[in-house]
């Protein structure tokens, strides 16, 4: 009986596991995404959005940033165009997609950078931006 219940949960988490990996990535997050447009690092539900002023970052800053993310581990870009431009980031064990977007708007840089499920990212996405801007700011060589 015991492995009967044993068997049943192995079988919902490989469901779960595969399901992270195939479900469709929400069109509606792969686009600009309202919240904070002034300067900083706002922290939002389940990611964060920086905001940072291009006079501030190195020239071609938006063109070395997708770069940047691009590089990324497990990461790939998604949708089309650039504005914005979309990118997924998956973790190492389970594969659980965060996505990404990178824009331009009124002299400023935007990544806002969110989990696709569940509701906290227990910093991930934060630590990830701040390897990208940290990559971004580095001098070239």
């Amino acid at each position: 009986m015991a492995w009967k219940i044993i068997l049943g949960f192995a079988i919902l988490i490989l469901i779960a596991g595969v399901w992270v990996r195939v479900a469709p990535l929400p069109k509606a997050r792969l686009t600009q995404t309202p919240g904070p447009v002034e300067p900083g690092a706002h922290p939002m539900m389940g990611g964060i959005k920086v905001v940072r002023p291009l006079t501030s970052l190195p020239e071609d800053a938006f063109a070395r940033m997708l770069d940047v993310a691009e590089a990324t581990p497990r990461t790939e870009r998604v949708g089309t165009g650039d504005d914005p431009a979309a990118f997924v980031t998956r973790s190492r064990l389970w594969g659980f997609p965060d996505i990404a977007t990178i824009w331009v708007a009124d002299g400023n840089l935007h990544v806002h950078s969110h989990l696709v499920f569940g509701r906290g990212d227990m910093g991930v996405n934060a630590a990830k931006v701040t390897r990208w801007f940290d990559k971004l700011e580095q001098p070239e060589g």
